[in-house]
């Protein structure tokens, strides 16, 4: 039912509602009967007639809170001093306590009066007196805003020292009132929480208390530094710093508001770790020298902690990892073995890899650091050559991995292992084009001599080699495997053939069909072009394998129709068996050797002449291989000829018969595959240059540089020398030409 307005005896209603008011704010109990008819009073005074008292009680309730807190300050300053707070903090929870009830007792007011009025000031004078609009507040604000006034403005100095003090007593390991010590601190908030949450709500916390925090914790830190500093060797200060630190965290979450936090750790950081710095890192080499991976641990922890503090860390991380792997480097300038060579990397890169793991939290920083120093190890020349030799060293280590007769006492998974930390190397490549081109060529000679360990473990380490780089880059590597898949499938379909026609071969033959242009043979490896085209071998051919020979292409034309087979004979390679010695001996050996051998079925002794005749083969080719015959003693020279050698020995029965072996033809290859590969950037980097003018049109010198290095990086480094030399040439060829007025400016030409 509503209540109607009615006259109202001001004194006499006022008189009774503070008696309630005094009750609630001294926490002391209230009849409930009395509660609500100081309510309806409230309510009466508001609406009296003819004119609301709302004003009146309005200013008699804010000079009853003036009275009371004021009261309630000379408590607080009449304590003893390690009372303050205790007493500070049970006068601020029963008066905040009790301006949320008084907002119950008073809720009329704030209805009917200062609602409506902060509406009807605001809109008469938005752009006049802003504070005439909160000279009418909520009675719970009011409250507040009178404690903050009366009490904290007033007295935040003996208040704030007191927290201080305590705080300062809690770091040194006194015992402080933990609970009390984090509600005063909190209340320098709550007497603002009604605040704009855009406003100013944390302006009194941060004015009064947050400064003076921030003041005495760097103070405090900064001869705690010093003390530490003098009193411990360098692990045991970071120890103690680490426990400082922590201690400080948990303390700041325990007692201080949370936008506080950030910059109090941040003071402490640069007090116990900024401030000596230099110090430290001077001690983090020589930690990294003695490998005192606990105390680089400790180290991390703490400078973490610093802007760019890691980056200095790293770099100099980095130089001490390339200082770590010189050896590498003046192994390879010594012309050492690939296995030593990539034993010494990994060496470097498990310890570092480890470090970084273990120790530093994987941090990319440092995971970077690791990156650039292996990079700039793998890649460098080691002396004065032209190239590294880290290309041409770790493809024979892989070589030597996957080739069968090294892996006869290693598991599977210790050889997956062995690709994997190739990969891992490999990785650090710069000259992706020339490492995969002395790749492909030694898996073209185990896929072909058939010296493979198996064609699944081919497939792990191609595949290892495509996830760093690409399909595009392993696709010819793939190409070949196909290769051999298809021509084990076509053997087979060979065999079934002759089955079937009731014709036998007198010898066991098989043969690999290679895609042209997919397998890295020079012109030298096949028949001439000339020879090509007219279809013919490049020497006469032995009866036997003759045979084989002209019934496969038989079986194969039939079933490809179009397509051209070219035998190429130094690639090709048989097996026979040894019965003119006391012991039995099986020797795969070239095809070049084997017809040599052949030979010796109708004579004893046999004239270069008639061999150089039989064969047909170039000098070269046949001075190389009757040289590997001798060599290997199979044969022997006889005046002007040759004779069978019948007193052979060897050690193993069955084996391989290599060709020449002559340091100096594998030196002559490295350097033809360099300048192979030498010439193919040359015309990469044309390539790159036309297709980045042709979009651009016109494009400055530097910038042009830019886009060529960042079109090649993925397959080799191109130096600036080279780029330029191309740019010639392509002004030559007219593809470009500089700009009439700008000279470092470069147009393309339609």
């Amino acid at each position: 039912m509503m209540r109607r307005p009615k006259t109202a005896n001001f004194d006499e209603s006022w008189k009774n509602i503070q008696s309630v008011t005094t009750a609630v704010m001294s926490e002391s109990p209230v009849d409930r009967d009395e509660w609500c008819e100081q309510i309806t009073s409230v309510y009466y005074l508001c609406m009296a007639m003819p004119t609301p008292l709302a004003e009146s009680l309005y200013s008699k309730l804010k000079e009853y809170l003036i009275n009371h807190v004021q009261s309630c300050r000379e408590k607080v300053l009449e304590a003893p001093g390690n009372d303050i707070l205790p007493m500070y903090d049970s006068l601020y929870k029963t008066y905040s306590r009790g301006a949320g009830y008084l907002n119950d007792l008073y809720m009329h007011l704030n209805q009917h009066f200062t609602k409506r009025t902060i509406k009807n000031e605001w809109c008469d004078h938005y752009m006049h007196s802003i504070e005439k609009v909160k000279k009418f507040e909520k009675v719970q604000d009011l409250a507040m805003n009178i404690w903050r006034e009366e009490m904290i403005e007033k007295v935040h100095e003996p208040l704030v020292s007191a927290i201080l003090q305590d705080i300062t007593r809690d770091r040194r390991g006194v015992s402080a009132y933990s609970n009390i010590l984090r509600d005063v601190i909190h209340s320098f908030v709550e007497v603002q929480s009604h605040e704009d949450p855009q406003g100013s709500q944390l302006q009194l916390y941060k004015e009064l208390f947050e400064e003076r925090l921030l003041e005495n914790t760097g103070n405090f830190y900064q001869k705690e530094a010093q003390k530490l500093y003098e009193q411990n060797d360098v692990s045991n200060y970071m120890i103690k710093v680490i426990e400082k630190l922590d201690e400080e965290e948990l303390r700041l979450r325990k007692f201080i508001h949370h936008t506080s936090i950030s910059p109090c750790k941040k003071e402490c950081v640069n007090k116990l770790i900024a401030d000596i710095q230099d110090r430290l890192l001077d001690e983090y080499k020589i930690m990294l020298k003695n490998e005192h991976v606990e105390d680089l641990s400790r180290l991390y922890i703490l400078i973490r902690r610093l802007n760019e503090g890691c980056k200095k860390m790293a770099d100099i991380f980095h130089d001490h990892i390339f200082e770590n792997g010189k050896g590498s480097i003046e192994l390879m300038a010594r012309g050492c073995t690939p296995q030593e060579y990539v034993d010494a990397l990994l060496i470097v890169y498990r310890k570092f890899t480890n470090i970084v793991s273990n120790y530093l939290s994987n941090d990319q920083n440092f995971t970077d650091a690791l990156n650039r120093a292996m990079t700039k190890m793998v890649n460098s020349t080691g002396d004065t050559k032209k190239y590294p030799r880290s290309s041409e060293l770790l493809v024979r280590h892989a070589d030597h991995i996957l080739k069968k007769a090294n892996c006869k006492n290693n598991s599977l998974s210790e050889i997956e292992d062995q690709l994997r930390n190739f990969i891992d190397l490999f990785k650090y490549v710069d000259d992706k084009d020339l490492f995969q081109r002395f790749y492909s060529k030694k898996l073209a000679n185990r896929l072909i001599h058939n010296t493979s360990v198996s064609i699944e473990l081919e497939e792990v380490a191609i595949s290892g080699l495509k996830d760093r780089c690409g399909y595009e880059y392993t696709s010819p590597l793939q190409r070949m495997l196909i290769d051999m898949k298809v021509s084990d499938d076509l053997t087979k379909e060979f065999e079934q053939h002759l089955e079937q026609k009731n014709e036998k071969l007198n010898v066991v033959f098989s043969v690999n069909i290679l895609q042209s242009g997919a397998w890295p043979f020079s012109a030298n490896t096949g028949a001439s072009e000339e020879q090509s085209d007219k279809n013919t071998p490049d020497f006469n051919v032995p009866s036997d394998l003759a045979v084989c020979i002209d019934k496969f292409k038989t079986f194969y034309n039939k079933k490809y129709s179009g397509r051209r087979l070219r035998f190429v004979f130094p690639l090709s390679n048989g097996t026979v068996v040894l019965n003119h010695t006391a012991r039995q001996y099986t020797i795969t050996m070239s095809v070049h050797q084997l017809a040599v051998l052949l030979l010796f079925n109708d004579k004893e002794t046999v004239s270069k002449a008639d061999i150089a005749n039989s064969l047909g083969l170039e000098k070269t080719e046949l001075e190389k291989t009757l040289s590997s015959l001798v060599d290997s003693k199979i044969i022997k020279t006889e005046g002007d000829g040759y004779t069978i050698n019948t007193e052979y020995v060897s050690k193993k029965r069955i084996f391989r018969l290599p060709t020449s072996t002559v340091k100096d033809h594998t030196e002559k290859e490295v350097e033809q595959t360099h300048q192979s590969v030498e010439e193919d950037r040359r015309l990469y980097i044309q390539a790159a240059i036309v297709r980045t003018m042709k979009s651009r049109k016109q494009l400055g010198h530097n910038e042009l540089i830019q886009q060529v290095i960042n079109l090649s990086k993925d397959r080799f480094t191109p130096s600036v020398a080279m780029i330029k030399k191309c740019v010639e040439v392509l002004i030559d060829k007219q593809y470009l030409e500089r700009h009439s007025n700008q000279k470092d400016v470069y147009q393309y030409l339609a």
